[in-house]
């Protein structure tokens, strides 16, 4: 299986298409001077292509958010920093119709989306990605107290 995916300000998934908005997030800039929390907006939006052999099998795409050094980011609220944990799953299982040939992918859209995540420094934050258990793929974005 592959994974595609995007950091974006809104995206959303309506039947079997993916609607982006403002696609290409690599940063969250904050007037300088700004105090913690930094609260950030965005989603991840994407698609898996599940091959015809992987169809009418149970699978899981799965994410967290870390700091860029692996750990948890720390977050508003917390009584020791860094002991929650941002992240999530979704599971699927895609049938093989018959028009499928054999050989042909599949492509199952997903959005994940954060809104008002309270992160307490500032710094690159990376969410990575696993499917079936099995990392497929990081994005990082930086948090930045500036301009």
């Amino acid at each position: 299986m592959e994974l595609d995916v995007m950091l974006c300000d809104h995206a959303q998934v309506s039947g079997e298409k993916l609607f982006i908005s403002g696609a290409n997030i690599d940063r969250m800039v904050f007037p300088a001077g700004s105090p913690a929390p930094y609260v950030v907006n965005l989603s991840a939006a994407g698609l898996v292509s599940v091959p015809w052999a992987a169809t009418n099998a149970e699978h899981t795409l799965a994410f967290q958010m870390v700091t860029e050094d692996g750990q948890n980011p720390p977050l508003l609220g917390e009584e020791k920093p860094g002991e929650n944990v941002i992240g999530g799953q979704m599971e699927f299982n895609l049938g093989r119709p018959p028009q499928l040939a054999a050989g042909e992918s599949q492509n199952v859209p997903f959005v994940f989306n954060f809104a008002g995540i309270p992160l307490m420094t500032v710094g690159r934050y990376v969410l990575v990605f696993t499917l079936d258990g099995v990392e497929a793929r990081r994005l990082s974005f930086a948090v930045e107290a500036s301009g």
